[in-house]
């Protein structure tokens, strides 16, 4: 029978194989930067494993080139993918974390527009798109505290809307630099 020809494993796949298995080797317990660590096959290539990484484990040079192609036994196997499968599901949970809080970020600066807009603009007027985008990039620069206070002046100095609307980066830029001088 003749071998499978091996698939150099990315860069990429054997820092992530790292990264779950902590920099240590899964067979003796040693840690970079002590020990030369490489990736190993569960089941070897020789006998068809892929480079996957419910395939892969971290191991010290010394142990995978003393294990050869002989094959984990069963038990450690499963613990093995129990573990691996464990880390992935954290990690789709984390990720699932970290759009949920995506979603309010954008909720909480859609209020923080609408509650501007309804500082500094009569009730018939309404931000398009373009504005509430400007007004957005306002408090990311200047701080939300800086924009409200800004247009309140600009309602207070200002009768027309747009004018309103045109000098608000203004006066937030002045408050937040010329105030400091």
């Amino acid at each position: 029978m003749v071998a499978p020809k091996r698939k150099a494993i990315s860069k990429k796949l054997r820092f992530e194989v790292f990264k779950r298995d902590s920099f240590t080797c899964q067979y003796c317990g040693r840690k970079a930067p002590d020990v030369v660590l490489e990736v190993d096959h569960i089941k070897p290539v020789a006998e068809g494993g892929k480079n996957t990484l419910l395939n892969l484990v971290t191991s010290c040079i010394e142990c995978n080139r003393g294990k050869g192609k002989h094959l984990l036994t069963e038990n450690q196997v499963l613990e093995k993918e129990r573990k691996q499968l464990e880390v992935m599901q954290e990690r789709r949970e984390q990720l699932k974390m970290m759009m949920e809080w995506k979603e309010e970020l954008v909720q909480l600066e859609d209020e923080q527009v609408n509650y501007i807009e309804s500082i500094i603009f009569t009730p018939d007027y309404e931000l398009n798109d373009f504005g509430r985008r400007k007004v957005k990039m306002h408090i990311r620069k200047f701080g939300f505290d800086t924009v409200v206070e800004s247009a309140e002046i600009a309602r207070l100095q200002y009768s027309d809307n747009e004018e309103r609307f045109k000098k608000l980066g203004g006066i937030a830029y002045n408050k937040t630099y010329r105030d400091k001088v």
